[in-house]
């Protein structure tokens, strides 16, 4: 998965070509394109696409940061939220322990989180299937050893095959950020 550190640069072969980044479906970082020639193309399409670059490295940046937030544990109960430190002369500081400054960080940064970050990271968990399968509950019999009926029955999930398939309602939500992730592209 290429990440926003590995937008750069965005030429190559000594800048005789200029990637042309964009976001797939699955919210990641691709060069789909091909790169313009930098001395065959307009200064202003070269401009533009810089621009764009930089947008989906800034974009795919401020995902990176939300998705690490979202995996910054809340300390345990017991671990302190401040940490008293006594110098050579007595003097007494606080500070923030570590473990509470990393989860408050984590929390602003969730909290901070734009329109765009919340989409991004919605599309960067994969495109669901515009339907699911209807699952119903039957009751099966348990077998003995030689395939007599016990008189006990369990009762399983399976797909019913006679049934249509229902909207996903996860892919709903998927389209709702991808529209508002793929201007990007543009």
């Amino acid at each position: 998965m290429i990440r926003s550190t590995d937008i750069q640069p965005d030429t190559y072969k000594s800048g005789a070509y200029l990637r042309r980044w964009s976001i797939s479906e699955n919210g990641q970082a691709v060069c789909v394109e091909d790169a313009y020639p930098v001395a065959d193309t307009e200064q202003a399409t070269l401009d533009a696409q810089s621009d764009r670059n930089a947008g989906i490295k800034q974009a795919l940046a401020d995902v990176e940061a939300l998705e690490s937030a979202r995996l910054v544990a809340e300390p345990e109960g017991d671990v302190p939220k401040t940490v008293t430190e006594t110098d050579a002369e007595g003097n007494e500081t606080e500070r923030p322990y570590e473990p509470w400054a990393k989860y408050d960080a984590a929390q602003a940064t969730i909290a901070g989180a734009t329109d765009l970050m919340n989409a991004f990271e919605v599309v960067r968990k994969g495109k669901p299937s515009e339907t699911l399968p209807v699952i119903i509950e039957v009751e099966r019999p348990i077998l003995d050893e030689e395939g007599n009926d016990t008189g006990v029955v369990e009762v399983v999930e399976e797909v019913d095959e006679e049934a249509d398939s229902v909207a996903n309602p996860a892919y709903a939500e998927w389209q709702t950020a991808w529209a508002s992730v793929s201007p990007l592209n543009d």
